[in-house]
């Protein structure tokens, strides 16, 4: 999936909650940890079409790729968040509803990123950044559709919209009901 549509997922599907750049940056985390550091080891950065594999990235790329997109690494990030959270209280300056336990901050800060991952399994294929979705414990990967296929991207546009219309819809009724009490 390309990172635009990860932003938008992750801010639309925590608005309210998670204050949109944070949520923006959440959603494309797990790419940018993977591609800018990438950057680093590589002398000319591959054009990506329909021939480019993983290999053509090199080493770094895949073994990051391996732990920003496991559903087992995020979970840890999450309970790790939690636990700080708790110790800390340092939510105020990422979310929008101050009175969030420490659990709950910690699922709206890491839903983008789930949502990260669950929109990849789908969209990558077997050559190209197969999403390693439970490692380290299993090697299964799906050999999904690339996400420019044009249905996919047709569909990724329309979850995207259908997402921003309820944040939209729900804004506007809240509005609303504060303009009617």
């Amino acid at each position: 999936m390309d990172v635009a549509s990860h932003w938008l997922m992750g801010s639309g599907a925590t608005s309210g909650r998670t204050k949109f750049w944070v949520a923006g940056l959440m959603g494309v985390l797990p790419d940018l940890l993977v591609f800018i550091p990438n950057s680093f080891f590589l002398d000319e950065r591959p054009e990506v079409n329909a021939d480019t594999v993983t290999a053509d990235f090199g080493w770094y790329a895949w073994e990051a790729y391996q732990v920003t997109h496991s559903l087992i690494w995020a979970t840890i990030g999450f309970l790790f968040t939690w636990i700080l959270f708790e110790k800390r209280g340092v939510t105020e300056r990422l979310f929008t509803d101050n009175t969030l336990s420490a659990r709950n901050a910690a699922i709206w800060l890491w839903l983008p990123w789930f949502i990260h991952i669950f929109n990849d399994i789908p969209t990558h294929t077997a050559k190209f950044f197969p999403t390693p979705f439970l490692a380290p414990f299993s090697d299964v990967q799906v050999d999904g559709y690339r996400w420019s296929t044009p249905w996919v991207w047709f569909t990724n546009l329309a979850i995207i919209i259908a997402i921003w219309s309820y944040v939209f819809y729900k804004r506007r009724s809240q509005s609303l009901i504060e303009e009617g009490a």
